[in-house]
């Protein structure tokens, strides 16, 4: 999950892929339709009477009391013990905040120039790599075509010589501290929280659950 946000952020940079699937969304990403079924299946497909221990909407289930508002929240009430209240999608906005900020940063138009005249050169007229990438010819093919394969070989090429990557990366990252400076106390305490959890989480994992109580910290969804 963690390489398919970094792939959907900075697009096809890797030469293996490139020349695997082209432009394709590979096997492996969560945003490949099958991958993405399986993982909403996963938290779609819950049999009616897990469900009903799952959300508290029974009482008690084989003899076994059901916790007020059921197992999913008993688990996430000792999961989530101790830790402090912290915005969760902090990240996540302050992300999108500087994919703008450095989509409109100047220290890319020359990198950006760059990459354009080596394109141009292989006869390849794009105005930059994400444009290349979502070119509608690509969208007709299931599988990559030999013609698509030869231009994300190119682009990969192109964005090494004219330093793209490493480019991109550093101006994102000066955007994101700059971000995050009126935010450190809240990071603070998100990354308290995290921290608290996985400590939970440990605890959890090596105490044998009960017999006369419902097992804990074994549902997968988030808390």
């Amino acid at each position: 999950m963690a390489a398919s946000r970094q792939a959907e952020r900075f697009g096809v940079v890797d030469p293996e892929q490139a020349s695997r699937y082209g432009y394709q969304v590979p096997s492996w990403s969560t945003h490949n339709p099958r991958v993405g079924a399986i993982l909403a299946a996963r938290h779609v497909d819950v049999p009616p009477d897990v469900e009903k221990v799952l959300y508290g909407m029974t009482p008690e289930f084989g003899g076994e009391r059901v916790p007020k508002d059921g197992c999913r929240a008993e688990a996430a009430g000792r999961l989530g013990r101790g830790a402090p209240e912290a915005d969760r999608n902090l990240p996540a906005r302050l992300a999108v905040q500087a994919v703008a900020s450095t989509a409109e940063d100047p220290r890319l138009k020359p990198v950006l120039r760059a990459w354009k005249s080596c394109m141009e050169r292989a006869g390849h007229d794009y105005a930059s790599p994400k444009a290349a990438s979502q070119d509608p010819l690509w969208k007709h093919h299931q599988a990559p075509s030999k013609t698509e394969l030869t231009v994300a070989a190119t682009d990969i090429r192109c964005q090494h010589e004219a330093r793209y990557l490493p480019t991109l990366v550093t101006v994102t990252a000066q955007h994101q501290r700059r971000l995050m400076g009126p935010h450190t106390a809240e990071l603070d305490r998100l990354q308290d929280q995290q921290e608290i959890r996985a400590e939970n989480v440990t605890e959890a994992l090596s105490t044998k659950p009960s017999h006369s109580t419902p097992a804990e910290g074994t549902w997968d969804g988030s808390g």
